[in-house]
Parts: structure tokens; sequence; C-alpha cells
């Protein structure tokens, strides 16, 4: 799979067109991995380059598992779009609005919480973030024997509530079954903005789907998008074969900010 250095070409096509947006994942992308979401933090230049590139691009969007407030607040700049929860809501105006079909299931995912009580123990815990909810287990004494032991339990518990259940690195999550994820996320916002070229960028499970959307995009000729995947110890396997181009690890992605602002400026000289 190619390096983004090796893609400078096509990136710098991309990148000088007036209506290219970027997108991007946050923890494990932008921020290194923390024991927990809350420990999490972007660099003082990664927030620089992002302030910068919002001020060059028509989009620069954030799309995450975490809560929309959450991600607007670990970001902290104005006029980016924070779309959360995968999809399941957007951060607007100073406050978080979601998806209308995803309301009705608030009571069961509040009755899934209740019954996964029992099984918070030993680092492992239940991040209750309204329209889904992260189960947690990083902190785990032994992460993979907690994943293997519970899994099944988990799932069981989570249709019977007729919830879907997603694996992430080191978490289940729990969201309602309806249609969204970051790539339907990803292919909205491209095409309300009706964005001429696209870079998304991501490094977890959840990503894969806006990476594989990045390619339909293009093949459809909707969009000139690619995706870029962050490589990591814990990173999917299938990443790389889904990905455009890789990045290695959160330090490159600065990497890849600073010279996407550069070839930007350079753009418009």
């Amino acid at each position: 799979m190619i390096h983004w250095k090796q893609a400078t070409d096509i990136l710098n096509r991309l990148v000088r067109l007036p209506g290219f947006g970027l997108f991007s994942d946050l923890d494990g992308t932008l921020a290194p991995i923390a024991p927990t979401p809350h420990a999490a933090h972007i660099s003082p230049r990664t927030r620089e380059l992002l302030a910068a590139l919002g001020a060059e691009l028509p989009v620069l969007a954030l799309i995450s598992g975490r809560r929309a407030a959450s991600l607007a607040d670990k970001v902290g700049l104005p006029g980016l779009s924070y779309i959360g929860n995968h999809g399941l809501e957007r951060w607007e105006h100073g406050q978080t609005v979601v998806l209308p079909e995803a309301e009705p299931y608030l009571p069961q995912l509040q009755a899934v919480k209740k019954e996964l009580e029992p099984l918070q123990q030993d680092g492992a815990f239940v991040e209750d973030k309204q329209v889904t909810l992260s189960f947690h287990y990083r902190q785990a004494p032994r992460p993979a024997e907690f994943a293997r032991q519970h899994a099944a339990q988990i799932e069981e518990l989570v249709a019977g509530h007729g919830l879907v259940l997603f694996r992430g690195k080191m978490v289940f999550e729990v969201r309602p079954p309806i249609e969204m994820d970051k790539g339907v996320a990803f292919s909205r916002l491209v095409q309300e903005r009706r964005l001429q070229a696209a870079l998304f960028l991501g490094d977890d499970i959840s990503d894969l789907n806006a990476l594989r959307t990045a390619r339909r995009l293009r093949v459809e000729k909707v969009c000139e998008a690619r995706g870029v995947g962050v490589q990591s110890e814990d990173a999917p396997a299938d990443l790389a074969a889904t990905a455009d181009f890789l990045a290695d690890g959160v330090a490159d992605v600065e990497e890849l900010l600073a010279w996407l602002l550069a070839a930007r400026k350079a753009s418009s000289t």
C-alpha cells in the first residue's frame, strides 16, 4: 500500500481544487489513543494546523464515535463541523442535534446500559453517549480474554432490545438499528456541500466504512475522494487494503496536515 508521501502528486491535485474538503476521525488519528476518552488530547501543533486549514477549506469536518459535544470540546475550534456518535448527531450553534430516526431507541439504550452494569469491573466500563453506548475494556487486566468471555453475552443482550453491536479498538459499540455510520455521514456531507474532492483520515474499524465510501464516491464520479488509513499496533487487519494511502500514526498525520496546508496556500498564490 502507498504511503501518502508517495502520492503527493494526487493529493496536490485534490487540495488545489476550490471544493476540497478534509474529514477526519479524532482518537487514534488526530489524538493518540488514551486509557479513557477523557484523557485523549490533540497536540497544540495539530490544533494550530486544524485552525489554519479550517480557514482555508470550505469544509473541515471531524466524524467520530464520540459525542458531538465532546468532540467540539476536545478540539475547541469554531468553524469546523463536528459530527458525533458515528453520524447520529451534529454540533450546531452550540448544541447537539440528534438524528430524528435515533430518538425512539433511547429507552432501549438505557435498558441495555442497566443490564451491562454487572460487567463493569476490573477497568471495564460503559460510556453513556445518549444515542449510543460504548463499553470500553482497554483497562481490563486481560482485554482480549475479557472480550472473548463476554462478547456472546453482550451481543445477545443487545439484540434482545432490538439494537445492534459493533466492535472497535477494545470497545463494544451499541447503536440503534438505522442506516448511519461514518461512511454515510461522510457521503452526506460531501453531497450537501457539493464538494469536488475530499480526503478522509481514520484508523479504526468504524472508519473502514468511510474509507470504502471514499472509493465509491470516486468510482461513481460523485467526488474525487481518497482515504488515508492511519496505522498502529492494533489497527484493523484490512485497514491497509481498504485505504488508498497510509500514514504512520498520529505524528505522521500531523505532518500530512502541515503538507496539505502548505499545498493549499500555494494554490491560492
